[in-house]
């Protein structure tokens, strides 16, 4: 029975905790990988109190997983920015259902695909998966099927169950499918206090490791040196981000932000800026025009405030993190109608949105991939923009305007997201 060390872990399992030990290996070293034999160790997750690492085999259940641990921890480093930063899935027509769901649908989809657009969308998606899913990182060993990924100001935590291929006959995760919202903050520190032991503790190694050892130290103390414009980089398509600077030259505050390193020196974006929020979730072929039109909306809202009623009706959910997008507002839309019930069966979006003061906004963007944006948030008045080019915009009223909105609570969600 090989020798082990006491636990360390890092965070809380109510949101994400991590804890990490080092165990003797038993092979000679000449028999061990080359690149990653000095990190035999087993690692436990929890993430919103569930254990995602333990297994079952029959009637043995053990609540963490034990392999080599440096190619996970070299992972966890070099995705660093991607996964606290990239939201936007790269594949077309994606969903609004989690990472664990859409990456590997993605995948399924087009293992088989004999076109070259089909294998370009294969490639597209494996390469997201390299970046966000924590079994890409196994090197042999027994994982989770986890993802991590942005979604807004908060990092999404989704996980399928699934067993591995070509491992034990009965050997299974204990977790089934889950998903979490966590604040990001929480996450990046949790991750960073790992990284930043294990670099600091490693386990006694041969020689021969000493420069792999070395060389994970330097790629996790360069963390703290990451500039900003990589970490936004992750979330706004370069391009697209040139032209959001061009356009906000007079506004740099709502495009920057000095908030991107934390107490543990780790370099992060916490809460994005509001125009970096809003050009996130829309196309990077977005035109300058469009561009400068969304500007105007977000500078005409800005030094605002929600109406008190407002205020009162979404003050239990602020800073609160969410679940699944899209059904989420359609839980926020049920929650606001019991509390402000309409009379009769027709709800006037319209007279609410009045009520609460929510101005809406029209305005004809030359793309139709936009269906609106929701502005809100500290520091602006909320206002829903209609896009009139987008195909669901076009339905005319008895009374002659235009019925375009599904849901009047996204405004509830903190920023200036669009769709």
């Amino acid at each position: 029975m090989p020798k082990t060390m006491p636990w360390v872990e890092f965070g809380s399992p109510a949101t994400v905790r991590m804890g990490i030990r080092w165990v003797d290996d038993s092979e000679p070293p000449e028999r061990r990988p080359a690149a990653y034999g000095w990190s035999m160790g087993q690692l436990r997750m929890h993430v919103a109190n569930v254990n995602v690492t333990a297994t079952r085999l029959g009637d043995e259940q053990q609540s963490y997983v034990g392999w080599y641990l440096a190619p996970l921890l070299d992972w966890l480093a070099t995705n660093w920015v991607p996964l606290l930063h990239e939201e936007r899935f790269p594949w077309p027509n994606p969903s609004g259902a989690s990472a664990a769901v859409a990456c590997n649908r993605a995948l399924e989809e087009w293992l088989t695909a004999d076109d070259p657009q089909g294998r370009q969308h294969f490639a597209d998606a494996q390469r997201w998966y390299f970046r966000h899913g924590v079994r890409s990182a196994a090197a042999g060993g027994i994982f989770p099927d986890l993802f991590i990924r942005r979604v807004a100001d908060d990092i999404e935590l989704s996980w399928s169950g699934a067993p591995m291929e070509f491992t034990q006959d009965g050997l299974a995760f204990e977790s089934s499918a889950g998903l979490a919202r966590l604040p990001v903050r929480i996450v990046a520190e949790t991750i960073w206090q790992l990284l930043h032991w294990v670099v600091r503790h490693p386990p006694a190694a041969p020689e021969r490791y000493h420069d792999q050892i070395a060389a994970l130290r330097t790629k996790v103390e360069a963390l703290s040196g990451v500039d900003y414009q990589t970490l936004v980089g992750a979330y706004v398509p370069a391009a697209l981000f040139e032209k959001a600077q061009v356009a906000f030259a007079a506004h740099p505050g709502l495009l920057e932000s000095t908030e991107a390193a934390n107490d543990a020196d780790a370099a992060y974006i916490d809460e994005l800026p509001a125009a970096v929020a809003m050009f996130g979730g829309v196309s990077p072929d977005l035109g300058m025009d469009d561009v400068e039109r969304l500007r105007d909306q977000i500078v005409a809202t800005h030094g605002g405030a929600d109406s008190m009623e407002l205020a009162r009706l979404v003050a239990h959910r602020h800073g609160a993190p969410l679940g699944v997008p899209y059904r989420d507002g359609c839980r926020f839309a049920e929650e606001l109608l019991d509390d402000m019930p309409p009379d009769g069966d027709f709800v006037d979006i319209h007279a609410l949105c009045e009520r609460l003061g929510i101005d809406i906004e029209e305005t004809d963007l030359q793309t139709d991939s936009i269906r609106g944006a929701a502005i809100a948030g500290d520091g602006f008045s909320p206002r829903i923009v209609v896009n009139r080019t987008h195909h669901f915009n076009g339905t005319t009223r008895a009374d002659g305007s235009r019925s375009h909105m599904n849901c009047a609570m996204c405004f509830s969600t903190g920023h200036a997201p669009a769709e």
